[in-house]
């Protein structure tokens, strides 16, 4: 078998948690499968500054060569502003959450506009130092840089400038369109130069990946004259850790929601279409699991006629092990400018249950569309409450009875997204 290296350059790893760390990570796993040999070059955990972090991924990359540099983390400062703890508060896309205080209003500004084009620029010189002495020690045929944070791209655009070597460019999310780019004080001049850096590198990369249909068609009109080097390959599950999971029955019927849930999700259509039912209270209940902001979590207490628990963050054994469990399993997606292209990760999970997916959010996205594709789920915009009570009531009532397919679901296992991109690598000249 013809074998290929890459370098892979990923701010998050293992012991990082959260879903920005799977798509690389079960990359690297399963790529060797297919005679790509790859190498990883992150940032050590004591200076990173992670979200989230969970230990059950070490496991799943100990056969992988990873290099771990230090970096210069403002996030870590501010942290330790606010809780006297480096790693305590690491906020994601918009420092500080909702309510801003003085501190977190001034972090904001200087985060958008002194750190470009993102506040974990600080790990460039020391990725792009390990990175070239890799390279010139050894032979790559590619090196692969991801994100966000979209920061790293420009170690990958310097390595290609300086060393000639070829270079693969993935965005999981969006750049310059992402949705909190609009809650930054950003100058216009800072906001010039952060398309003018995206631009550059799609332009000068030689091949963009990226997750989805969307997204594709995103980034591809910004380069028309290069329509041919875009690509996209989904998220996927990884079929080893599903095939191991029992399901187990729930005393009640039980609707989960697992991920991130804040103020810009459609909750509130959800509750309306709750208190609606016509199901005793008793025999049904919601969980909420994993980062639940606090004024979701209040609204919910005060307006939600449902039992309704919160389970906080869990580790990911665990999120999927709950995703198993559940009766029906909730899928909300972020109201934002180019909504067509959320497509988070977890829905490629919660395929994998074979459970019933009520998804509501707009419906030109590409997660809408893959759930409606399936036979016992559905979509529903979020004025649609009636239809999504209705919907609620048949599941309880199993009047829902199509079940998704394996061979529905098999082209999203990680093993097949993996294929797919060791294909992709080896055409690559």
């Amino acid at each position: 078998m013809e074998q290929k290296k890459v370098l892979i350059l990923s701010y998050y790893w293992p012991p990082s948690g959260g879903s920005g760390v799977q798509r690389w990570m079960y990359f690297a796993k399963y790529l060797k499968e297919f005679g790509v040999i790859p190498t990883v070059i992150t940032v050590d955990e004591k200076y990173a500054s992670y979200p989230s972090k969970d230990e059950s991924f070490i496991e799943l990359i100990k056969d992988i060569e990873v290099y771990k540099t230090k970096t210069l983390e403002p996030l870590r400062f501010y942290s330790f502003l606010k809780s006297g703890k480096s790693n305590k508060v690491v906020p994601q896309g918009n420092v500080g959450g909702k309510k801003k205080g003085i501190l977190d209003k001034i972090a904001t500004y200087v985060r958008a506009n002194f750190f470009m084009p993102d506040a974990r620029v600080g790990w460039n010189k020391y990725a792009y130092s390990k990175a070239k002495e890799l390279i010139q020690k050894e032979h790559f045929d590619l090196i692969i840089t991801t994100g966000p944070p979209h920061s790293t791209h420009l170690v990958g655009q310097q390595l290609k400038k300086n060393l000639g070597i070829k270079w693969m460019v993935d965005f999981r999310d969006p750049w310059t369109e992402v949705y909190y780019n609009n809650l930054f004080k950003r100058t216009k001049k800072n906001e010039a130069k952060d398309i003018a850096m995206e631009l550059a590198v799609l332009n000068e990369a030689d091949k963009v990946l990226t997750v989805g249909p969307s997204m594709h068609k995103l980034l591809a009109d910004k380069v028309p004259s290069q329509p041919t080097k875009f690509y996209f390959i989904y998220n996927g599950f990884d079929s080893e850790k599903f095939n191991k999971l029992e399901k187990s029955i729930n005393e009640v019927f039980t609707i989960r929601y697992v991920g991130t849930l804040t103020e810009n999700y459609p909750y509130k259509s959800l509750i309306k279409a709750l208190n609606q039912v016509t199901i005793a209270n008793a025999s049904l209940k919601l969980e909420l699991i994993g980062n639940i902001e606090s004024s979701v979590l209040e609204y919910f207490k005060n307006h939600c006629m449902i039992n309704t628990q919160n389970i906080p963050s869990v580790s990911h054994n665990e999120a999927i092990q709950h995703m198993k469990n559940a009766d029906l399993l909730l899928l909300l997606l972020p109201f934002m400018e180019n909504a067509q292209i959320m497509l988070t990760g977890k829905l490629f999970e919660y395929l994998a249950t074979d459970n019933p997916i009520l998804c509501i959010g707009d419906k030109i996205a590409d997660a809408t569309h893959i759930v409606d594709g399936l036979g016992n789920s559905k979509s529903f915009e979020d004025t649609e409450i009636n239809q999504i009570t209705q919907f609620i009531e048949n599941n309880y009532h199993n009047k829902v009875t199509n079940h998704i397919s394996k061979l529905e679901t098999l082209k999203f296992s990680r093993y097949e997204t993996a294929k797919t991109l060791s294909e992709l690598i080896k055409n690559m000249h």
